[in-house]
């Protein structure tokens, strides 16, 4: 008897262990565990977004008392993006804060939306968490083996000019100026359809483009890249504000499903607040680069309230439609209803 009631007390002791921990199979934070993440990024080290990123670590670091360690590789250390997003994929690097490739989906060129937002004050119902853009977003990251963790936005994007088009602020004019494009296809699309010459040439090329006459203009850059880089050929800027340029935040997603349930929370909240944080540090940086621009003697050209609606509804009507193709009618669609 005594050895059977032995026996009945092995079998049942684990059930009250389970029992006592809540019957749950999510993984929870070891004592003495910690974790070691490697970060990439193609920012170097004097970038906002750095400054961000070590805010981040320093921030998990402390909540996690130690447990969790992020080390930063700036500067492309690790490879461009592409190759970055591909290790994310495979697991091979923990986080990353890159540009976004579309090679794998062309869903992901969704974040190229002209006109999406042009405006800093809805940037996180454009973006945020609750967004429908970002929810989206997510899933299609996800089915690519990555976790978005919040969008990262840089500023937004308008036009640099050498010559000043006599009709720049009518949306559905012929200005006849060339324009240089990114080689992203929304871009030429987007630029035909407010009026302009589109043509495709590399960065690299850009300024001597621009100081030799090839192009007259340029779209692809924030106040702030229009300042440091090309205030010494440029003489106007128009705040078109046709593109949010922004870029993710990512995390393997091997490596999050490996993670406590308590530390995917703790990193989740660690990035999108500064996600969060960026729409109001854009806001500022453009502000100081458009000032900038104007004590060095470029000439900015403010449209009038009607003139920027006319060029949103330009583009809503003529560009839109083309782009659905790639990213999908109903996501189109859906994602118009959330920003009205």
């Amino acid at each position: 008897m005594k050895k059977l009631l032995a026996v009945l007390l092995i079998a049942i002791l684990p059930l009250f262990a389970f029992i006592a921990c809540g019957g749950s199979d999510e993984p929870t934070a070891e004592t003495g565990k910690s974790y070691s993440f490697r970060l990439a990024t193609h920012y170097n080290t004097s970038h906002p977004g750095y400054a961000a990123l070590e805010r981040i670590a320093a921030d998990l670091t402390k909540q996690s008392d130690g447990a969790i360690e992020i080390k930063i590789y700036p500067s492309s250390q690790l490879g461009d993006y592409t190759l970055t997003y591909e290790d994310l994929m495979r697991g091979s690097v923990d986080l990353a804060l890159i540009p976004i490739p579309s090679e794998y989906d062309s869903r992901l060129e969704m974040n190229f939306i002209p006109y999406l937002v042009n405006d800093y004050s809805k940037m996180e119902t454009a973006f945020g968490p609750e967004s429908y853009f970002f929810q989206e977003y997510s899933k299609i990251h996800n089915e690519q083996g990555v976790k978005l963790l919040g969008i990262y936005v840089e500023g937004l994007i308008g036009l640099g000019f050498t010559d000043l088009p006599e009709n720049y602020a009518d949306a559905t004019a012929a200005k006849g100026n060339m324009i240089r494009c990114p080689a992203i296809e929304v871009y030429n699309l987007v630029t035909e359809d407010m009026g302009y010459s589109a043509t495709t040439i590399p960065y690299a090329d850009l300024y001597s483009a621009l100081q030799t006459g090839v192009v007259d203009g340029w779209i692809g850059g924030t106040p702030q890249l229009n300042y440091t880089d090309f205030k010494d050929v440029i003489k106007y800027y128009i705040p078109y504000n046709v593109f949010a340029e922004n870029i993710g935040f990512f995390m393997s997603q091997k490596v999050y499903d490996s993670l406590p349930t308590e530390y995917q929370t703790m990193i989740e909240k660690a990035f999108m607040k500064e996600a969060i944080h960026s729409y109001s540090v854009a806001e500022e940086l453009d502000k100081e680069a458009l000032k900038g621009m104007e004590e060095y003697g470029i000439k900015i050209i403010q449209l009038e309230e009607e003139e920027m609606e006319a060029y949103v509804q330009q583009i809503k009507n003529t560009t839109w439609s083309k782009l659905a193709v790639n990213i999908g009618e109903d996501v189109m669609t859906k994602l118009i209803e959330a920003m009205e």
